[in-house]
């Protein structure tokens, strides 16, 4: 449980991943900002851990959490390698959130279950 914990206390401290106002970068059909959405969508059911972790209490929610995300970190991808260097960062800082929220979500669905 110490991975999960030490993934757990780095998503806590890190902030979510913002975009330059105006930013929309455009890729493979694919607008960050709409990604950027479903990752804040995606980052408000995991806060469902919060409660495990402080209370013990075992709730996920109701919606396909892990779907939701695969789909963001698929969508991320898809952005590809040719970039300036500044939108290069911003594509990074959204699929590392990604990855670690999907990991953290996937150790909670395995610790909680019974």
């Amino acid at each position: 449980m110490s991975d999960f914990m030490e993934s757990y206390a780095l998503w806590r401290s890190l902030p979510f991943p913002g975009l330059r106002r105006g930013e929309n970068l455009l890729r493979a059909g694919e607008n960050l900002a709409l990604i950027h959405g479903d990752l804040a969508l995606a980052d408000e059911h995991v806060t469902q851990v919060i409660l495990f972790v402080d209370e013990g209490i075992f709730r996920p929610s109701r919606a396909d959490v892990m779907g939701l995300l695969e789909g963001v970190i698929s969508r991320l991808e898809r952005f590809g390698e040719n970039m300036a260097v500044e939108e290069r960062e911003v594509v990074d800082a959204h699929y590392r959130y990604a990855v670690l929220l999907h990991q953290i979500y996937a150790e909670f669905l395995r610790i909680g279950a019974p």
